[in-house]
């Protein structure tokens, strides 16, 4: 199974430092993942990691997963070079930041949920991880809109193409209703 892969183009939080957080949760979850930080965790020795949770409510004040793909093989990192292999484990402390509108984002295609058809907006939805695409913008949540379609290539070391589909996203501006 492929995961998804995210590349911040063009992101607020690269240098501002509250826009970014050490994060946990209790579920795996992809690069490109949409959750809530509500709390910090009780664990011994976690003060300063945040405790990631599946969007409930508030879907204007999410975070998105971003952690370098060190895919895991067994108990060893780095073996594998596919980085559609790699999804954060639960348990495994990770890091996000807060997308801002006028963010770019690449993005591959198994980092959203449903199909892609005509659609030209990707939501956040209450009780899903995923980006989920639709025809419009959500009000009262994170939207995404489709700018442009290109590639991320890997080296498989086959006679390949060596691209899968990725997916330019801007972050829109909020719709409040």
């Amino acid at each position: 199974m492929a995961y998804g892969v995210i590349n911040p183009v063009a992101v607020m939080a690269t240098n501002i430092d509250s826009l970014n957080r050490s994060c946990i949760s209790a579920s795996d979850i992809e690069q490109g993942g949409v959750f809530e930080l509500l709390t910090l965790s009780t664990t011994a020795g976690e003060a300063e990691v945040w405790t990631a949770t599946v969007p409930t409510s508030a879907l204007m004040s999410v975070w998105m997963a971003y952690d370098p793909e060190l895919v895991w093989t067994g108990s060893y990192r780095g073996l594998n070079p596919d980085v559609r292999d790699y999804i954060i484990s639960l348990g495994r402390t990770f890091s996000a930041f807060r997308p801002k509108p006028g963010d770019l984002i690449l993005m591959s295609a198994d980092a959203f949920t449903g199909a892609i058809g005509g659609n030209t907006f990707a939501n956040t939805t209450t009780a899903n991880f995923q980006l989920v695409w639709g025809a419009s913008q959500t009000n009262d949540c994170l939207s995404f809109k489709l700018r442009a379609t290109k590639y991320f290539s890997i080296g498989t070391g086959a006679m390949d193409t060596q691209r899968f589909t990725a997916y330019l996203m801007e972050v829109l501006p909020f719709v409040i209703t």
